[in-house]
């Protein structure tokens, strides 16, 4: 991951992360697209997530765009345990050399392989509040929403980024 303060010329965004920020607080997605780097989704993985149409998402400073066919073709392709979708955020971040934001851990091990960085959903806040663009209060306050929506973030996580956070 980059040092804090230091922006990564960009995201590619899972349908999970988009989700967890549109139901708890949508303000986050544009502080890590505006801080971080411009957050990119595949326009077939905005279609997973309710609540967030194109033009709410650029108006975010998510970028959506249509992946090329021969990205579509080899997604496809793509073996499991990982959904097409995942398959295309892979391909989409491999081929512009961006990040991956996800908390998909099948999404992150093929990431990992590839050495395509990631990004924990949480950790961009933890990276925003490094970077003195959101206050440890607020993450802490977004993240406790998060757990509440998301089964997959439990106690311990929570209390690892309110750690990790400095509170």
């Amino acid at each position: 991951m980059s040092p804090p303060g230091q922006r990564l010329t960009g995201l590619v965004a899972d349908a999970s992360v988009l989700i967890d920020y549109v139901e708890t607080d949508k303000s986050v997605l544009a502080l890590i697209s505006r801080h971080l780097g411009t957050i990119h989704v595949p326009s077939p993985v905005l279609e997973e997530v309710r609540g967030l149409s194109e033009k709410d998402a650029a108006s975010l400073g998510v970028h959506v765009a249509e992946p090329p066919l021969h990205q579509a073709f080899e997604a496809q392709a793509g073996a499991t345990p990982m959904s097409f979708k995942d398959w295309l955020c892979f391909v989409v971040a491999r081929d512009a050399g961006w990040s991956v934001l996800t908390n998909d851990m099948a999404l992150r091990k093929a990431c990992d392989s590839a050495d395509i960085s990631c990004v924990w959903g949480m950790e961009a806040m933890a990276l925003l509040v490094d970077a003195k663009h959101l206050s440890a209060a607020r993450a802490m306050a977004v993240a406790r929403k998060i757990a509440r929506i998301n089964p997959f973030i439990t106690d311990s996580i929570l209390e690892r980024f309110r750690h990790r956070i400095g509170l």
